[in-house]
C-alpha cells in the first residue's frame, strides 16, 4: 500500500501517540508498551493514509475524465457549428 505523503502518516502516528507521553514520562507505562502503541497507531495511520489516498486518486480520476468528456462535446459541438454555418 503506497502513501504520497509518509510524513503526513507519521504526524498523525506521532499526534494519535501523544496523550500517552505524560505516563511514559511518570513511568506509568513502559518504554516497550510505548513503543508497541506506537507502532500500531503508524500502521493504523499508514492503512488509513492509504484508504484516503486511494478514494482521492479515484474521485479525482474520474473529474478528470468527466471534463475530458465535456470538453470534447463542446468542441464536437463547435465543430459542428461550424461545419453547418459555412454549409448555409
Amino acid at each position: 500500500m503506497a502513501v504520497r505523503h509518509p510524513e503526513f502518516v507519521l504526524a498523525a502516528a506521532v499526534a494519535v501517540s501523544l496523550p500517552m507521553a505524560p505516563g511514559l514520562l511518570n513511568g506509568q507505562i513502559s518504554g516497550m508498551t510505548a513503543i508497541e502503541r506506537f507502532l500500531i497507531a503508524l500502521i493504523v495511520c499508514w492503512i488509513l493514509g492509504s484508504i484516503l489516498g486511494w478514494v482521492l486518486t479515484t474521485y479525482g480520476e474520474q473529474a478528470r475524465r468527466a471534463q475530458v468528456i465535456r470538453m470534447i462535446e463542446e468542441s464536437q459541438r463547435m465543430d459542428n457549428d461550424v461545419r453547418n454555418e459555412s454549409d448555409s
